[in-house]
């Protein structure tokens, strides 16, 4: 699968690893901790799943978890800004293609989104 943004669309790449790493830095926005997450766990089809209570603790600091009503408003305030479809959840974070692609990885079938499309 070749990655292509649209012609005349410059494009870099991004580690994930270190996308994980922002995502559990409180000392981001959590809308943007949110997108952080979506970056460093995203999948072939730009799902980024989560067991439930994972992405809460994951954005939460000092150990404790986030809780569900804060992890639900920085999802939100995530699609509100663009930074992730709205058919993002908890459960799974989805970046449309225009935003992230990638090449590599093993179609995995989410339990979220059964269809997989990639949506705005």
């Amino acid at each position: 699968m070749a990655i292509s943004f649209g012609h005349d669309r410059p494009w870099g790449g991004v580690s994930q690893h270190e996308y994980r790493c922002m995502a559990q830095d409180p000392g981001h926005p959590l809308a943007y901790r949110v997108h952080f997450a979506a970056i460093g766990w995203a999948d072939r089809q730009g799902h980024a799943a989560f067991e439930p209570g994972r992405l809460a603790k994951l954005l939460g600091k000092n150990g404790n978890r986030l809780s569900d009503q804060s992890t639900r408003n920085a999802i939100g305030r995530a699609k509100d800004l663009h930074l992730v479809s709205p058919r993002s959840g908890a459960a799974c974070l989805v970046l449309p293609p225009h935003l992230f692609q990638k090449a590599k990885g093993a179609p995995v079938p989410c339990r979220v989104h059964q269809d997989r499309t990639p949506c705005m």
